[in-house]
């Protein structure tokens, strides 16, 4: 009887060294099982635009910030670098939109013409440049609320300057009634 229960228990040894066996020839030598959640070998992926070189697609570290991006995107010297936070934390499937500076809003001088010193012209200081207002400054147009202000913003940061008041028409949200009651209170110049 003790001869039995030793007979099976080297049978039950001789099959497991066999399954061992097994398993060692049928899975791949060099398998490297990587565990979901560890946080170990995973990246984000963030979309640049903008004011930059080479804008798309951007593969970073999992706890990389905006300045880790903006390495590899190379802005450019136009970038106004400024409005946006180097130190913010990314997000896999984030979009940045690197914003361009204003365009200067000086007149260059041309050989052989004398600027008008004797009658000075007055600017319009009551109008907005919608090219350099920020959201309080927009938000104070009739019509434009907070919200429309920040697309307002986005729309230029997207697509540049503002080449004339009417295209605020291209923003979404701003049709001609809205345009109309501020027509003469914006402008995209001095």
């Amino acid at each position: 009887m003790l001869e039995r229960k030793i007979r099976y228990v080297w049978w039950g040894v001789l099959g497991l060294l066999i399954v061992v066996a097994l398993g060692k020839f049928i899975l791949p030598h060099n398998s490297k099982v990587l565990v979901e959640g560890t946080g170990e070998n995973r990246e984000i992926i963030v979309y640049v635009s903008g004011a930059v070189e080479k804008p798309g697609l951007v593969h970073l570290p999992v706890n990389a910030r905006l300045d880790d991006a903006l390495k590899q995107v190379n802005p450019l010297p136009e970038a106004n670098i400024d409005q946006i936070n180097p130190a913010e934390k990314l997000k896999d499937g984030q979009k940045v939109i690197v914003p361009y500076r204003p365009a200067p809003q000086t007149v260059a001088q041309q050989p052989g013409i004398v600027p008008n010193t004797q009658y000075p012209v007055q600017a319009a200081s009551n109008l907005i440049n919608i090219n350099t207002a920020d959201g309080g400054e927009l938000d104070k147009l009739p019509g434009i609320g907070p919200a429309l202000a920040e697309r307002i913003i986005q729309y230029r940061m997207e697509h540049g300057l503002f080449l004339q008041p009417e295209d605020l028409k291209n923003v979404s949200g701003i049709g001609d009634k809205t345009y109309e009651k501020m027509a003469d209170m914006v402008s995209v110049g001095p």
